[in-house]
This record gives C-alpha cells, sequence and structure tokens, in this order.
C-alpha cells in the first residue's frame, strides 16, 4: 500500500499566501469605459454688415468759357461719380451767386443765361449741389455735396459806356482833378496812356476847363470782345489862363468828334487812346492841350 505524502503547514502556508498573491496579480480585470470626445459648440454665423453708402463726388466742374457777356449763354458740364446709386437717380441742383441769371435744362449739363443790366464787371460763383438719397438702418437719409466755379460777367458796351463817358465828362473837364487821376481808366499797357497824361498836365497849364459832354456815342466791339471804338460828338467848356494866349480870361467852347478806343483786359475794360477831330471853325494850333488825345484834321 502506498503512503501519502503529507506536507507539513508550515510549509505549505507560504506556498497559498503566493498562489493568492499572483492570482490577484495575474486575474481578470473589469473593461474601462473609453472618455467620450467632447461635441465642439458650433460658431454661429455672424449678421452680415450692410454694406455702407458714400456720398457722390464732384470729380471736376467746368464752364464753355471761363467768361459771359450780359444777355448770353455759357455751358456748364458737372462730372460726376457715384459708387451705390445711378447717376441719373441722383438730384442736381444749380445756382448762381449774386443771384440772377437763368439756368435752362436740368441734370449735370445745363446752360446759364447770364442776366442783363448788372454790375460790371462782377464774378459770379455757379454752384452744383447733387444730392443722393438712400436708407441706412431702415431709415431714410440723403448726402448733399457741392461745388462751384468763378464765372467773369461782363456786360461790355455798358462799362465802356462808363469809362468813356467818366473820362470826357467828368475826369477831363474838371480841371481840379489830377492829370494822374483824370487817366486813371486808361490801361497801362497801352503807350497811349503817357502821351494822354501829357496833354491832360498841359491843359491843367494852359486852361481853366470847366465842363465837357459827350453825345451821340455808339460803341463798337470787335467779335472776341477784347477790343472796341467809341464814337460821339464832344464839346469842351474852358477859360485859357495863359496869358500869351490870345484869349486870354474868355470863356470859350469847342466842338469836334472825340473817338477812344478800349481794351479789355484781367477780366475788364480799360481805355487806351482818345482822338479829336474838329469841326474846322477853330485852327488845330488852337485846339492845342484844349481837348483830350491826339488832334486830327477835319479832312482826315
Amino acid at each position: 500500500m502506498a503512503r501519502r505524502l503529507r506536507i507539513p503547514s508550515f510549509v505549505l502556508a507560504p506556498l497559498v499566501l503566493a498562489a493568492v498573491a499572483w492570482a490577484s496579480a495575474c486575474g481578470t480585470t473589469s473593461a474601462v469605459s473609453p472618455t467620450p470626445t467632447p461635441t465642439p459648440t458650433p460658431t454661429p454665423t455672424p449678421t452680415p454688415t450692410p454694406p455702407v453708402n458714400t456720398p457722390p463726388v464732384i470729380v471736376a466742374l467746368t464752364s464753355s468759357s471761363p467768361r459771359v457777356e450780359a444777355d448770353q449763354e455759357i455751358a456748364l458740364t458737372g462730372f460726376v461719380q457715384d459708387a451705390e446709386t445711378p447717376l441719373d437717380q441722383l438730384t442736381y441742383q444749380w445756382s448762381a451767386t449774386p443771384a440772377g441769371g437763368q439756368f435752362i435744362g436740368s441734370g449735370p449739363q445745363v446752360k446759364w443765361h447770364a442776366p442783363r443790366q448788372q454790375t460790371s464787371p462782377d464774378v459770379y460763383s455757379l454752384k452744383l449741389t447733387v444730392i443722393e438719397k438712400y436708407v441706412s438702418g431702415g431709415q431714410p437719409a440723403e448726402y448733399d455735396v457741392s461745388k462751384s466755379l468763378d464765372v467773369h460777367y461782363n456786360d461790355s458796351t455798358a462799362e465802356i459806356m462808363k469809362i468813356s463817358m467818366r473820362f470826357l465828362t467828368v475826369l477831363f473837364p474838371d480841371f481840379s482833378v489830377s492829370p494822374q487821376a483824370a487817366v486813371q481808366d486808361f490801361s497801362d499797357s497801352c503807350s497811349e496812356k503817357s502821351a494822354e497824361l501829357s496833354d491832360v498836365s498841359n491843359n491843367r497849364i494852359n486852361f481853366h476847363i470847366l465842363s465837357g459832354t459827350y453825345t451821340n456815342v455808339s460803341v463798337a466791339l470787335d467779335s472776341p470782345r477784347t477790343s472796341a471804338d467809341v464814337s460821339g460828338q464832344c464839346t469842351f467848356v474852358d477859360i485859357p489862363t495863359n496869358p500869351s494866349n490870345p484869349l486870354f480870361g474868355r470863356r470859350e467852347s469847342v466842338s469836334g468828334v472825340c473817338t477812344l478806343t478800349a481794351v479789355y483786359e484781367s477780366w475788364k475794360w480799360y481805355l487806351c487812346s482818345s482822338h479829336f477831330r474838329g469841326s474846322g471853325i477853330v485852327p488845330l494850333n488852337q485846339l492845342r492841350f484844349r481837348v483830350p488825345g491826339q488832334i486830327i484834321a477835319p479832312s482826315q
């Protein structure tokens, strides 16, 4: 009969503990659930910003001429740009300062009919205002922009008549007016001005001139309105003050045709020369310094 092997408890106990420890280390572990990936928060779609409306731009404002004659017309053109509104949907307003004349037409291209019988020379400021109406934030709004240009205004006939009458009826035939003041309306660019000044100076020395008249005056302008001829009947009344003059101390008058020339410079009219053609009653040698300008024989 086989004998059973008996293992002492002091030997078996450590083995049991070791087996338990091994089983704990190598035993089945419970499954661990994976951490879920967080769902990203969606970025909100931004509300689109409404486009900004920009004002119209008047790029340029032009006129067909830098000067205009009384009762005549010039053409005006405004060159306009707008990024949003079609140009034919803009509002165009024209105005003049000083107020006067008439705008003919509408839109960016018009004509301006200059007024009559106004101060001359003068400068008119012609203004274009462009208005754009639009909606901003649900509310009506508008832009208005302006641009101006200056136009020189002349009523040439009236202006020339004025300075001609002033010279022959106010300045020359008044012995109290100095020679320099008497030729104030003559252009410095005309060589005849110095001769006119000399004649007036001698008039003041040799005559006490009392009055002058100028009648039946006509003004003839050249086509570009840059020069003119003036002609009319003139009479001067004076008293010779030079004792050597046979007519010394006597009140005398002399009549003839006075002609003047005028030139347009720096946007206004000036006198340039003057001439006197006698009737033949008074000898030419007695006319010297009694009348303005160059003396012309009746037959010339």
